[in-house]
This record gives structure tokens, sequence and C-alpha cells, in this order.
């Protein structure tokens, strides 16, 4: 009797100081190597998703607060290059020979119905634009939140885990990307010449030319 209580006093003893930290590496067994695999898994996933947050946080803030409106100034300084030769030439008529043009040329072109329909699609783009950032930062929010989980379970298995390497190699190698893409952009794509107005005149004759035949020489 004194024999297995003796025994019993032993498993229990051995049961409670059954944890990762009193297992010594001696002694390998499946719930170390378990651990060790769990533990390295973790890292790598933890690594990941905050790569993939910061990346999507600064992707997004570059794109709608840099980028957007960049593409914009580009696409009304085409067509403020290609109308300005118009504009110039209108400046050097008096009031009459404005006159006279008005009243050819609203037979053909209803000015206040374009200005309205413009007003109107600027609207929508302004709203479609809005989701689109809606989404981008919904997009966030799902990483944010698997993130957390992660974090969470973590935090609660007592896993140690290096955060300061982590954060601090994530947060240079984001910061080094961000300063690649603004450079590249600035010195790249935004230098890129697309099509210049000369080019968008010649088009623009050339097709009144072959469907209507207009402008022939």
């Amino acid at each position: 009797m004194t024999e297995n209580k003796e025994f019993d006093d032993l498993f229990i003893t051995q049961l409670l100081e059954w944890k990762p930290e009193n297992i010594t590496h001696t002694q390998p067994n499946t719930y170390v190597i378990h651990w060790q695999y769990e533990k390295g898994a973790l890292e790598i996933c933890i690594k990941l998703l905050l790569h993939i947050t910061l990346i999507s946080i600064f992707e997004t803030l570059f794109y709608f607060l840099y980028v957007s409106s960049l593409e914009n100034s580009g696409i009304e300084w085409t067509v403020d290059t290609f109308i300005n030769g118009a504009v110039n030439g209108c400046k050097s008529l008096n009031s009459t020979q404005i006159q006279d043009l008005n009243n050819m040329l609203e037979k053909y072109i209803d000015a206040s119905n374009i200005i309205n329909k413009g007003n109107f699609q600027q609207s929508i783009r302004i709203l479609y634009n809005d989701h689109i950032s809606i989404r981008s930062w919904m997009y966030i929010g799902g990483f944010v939140s698997l993130f957390s989980m992660v974090f969470t379970y973590i935090k609660c298995r007592r896993i140690k885990i290096g955060w300061t390497y982590i954060i601090l190699e994530n947060t240079v190698m984001v910061l080094l990307l961000g300063l690649y893409e603004l450079v590249f952009f600035n010195t790249i794509i935004y230098p890129y010449q697309p099509l210049s107005s000369d080019e968008i005149e010649r088009n623009a004759i050339q097709q009144l030319q072959n469907g209507c035949g207009l402008l022939r020489t």
C-alpha cells in the first residue's frame, strides 16, 4: 500500500511539472518536438501577417493620397494642352465672330447638357473611388484581425517570440520598400511619356477623315 502511494505521489508530481520550460533537451520526446514546430510555425505566420499588413497600409496611403492625384493632374494637363490652342484662338475673335460661332456650334453641341453630364459623372466617380478606398481598408482590417487572432493565441499559449526583432525587421523592410517605390514612381513611372497632344489631334482628324470624310485634303 505504501509503495502504491509513493508511486502515485511521484506520478502526480511529474504531471504537475509537465511544462515546456521544465522539459530538458536531454530527454527528447514528441511533446518537445511538437512545441518547437508550433513555435517556429507561429513565428513565420506572425512575420508574414505583420509584413502584409504594413505593406497594405503603405500601398493604400501611397496610392489614394499621392498616385491618384498625380494621375488626375496628368489627364487634366493632357486635356488642357489639347484645348489650349482653340482657347487662345478664341481670344482673338470679336463679339460678332464669337456669336456667329456659337450659332453654328449650338446646332451640334449642347454645352449645358455636356456640363451637367460631366458634373454628374464627377460625383459618380468620387463615390466609386471612395467605395474602392473603403474596400482597401476592409482588406487591411482582415489582415489586422488575422494578426490579432494569432497574437492572442501566442499570448494564451505563453509562447515566447522575439517581438522586438520581428517588429523592427518588418518596419525597416517596409520603409525601405516604400522609399524605393516612391523613387521609382517619381523617376520612372511619372516621367513616362504617354500620347502627346499632337498625336491625339492626329488621331481625331484621322477618325473624322475615315469615318465621315471631313477635313480631307
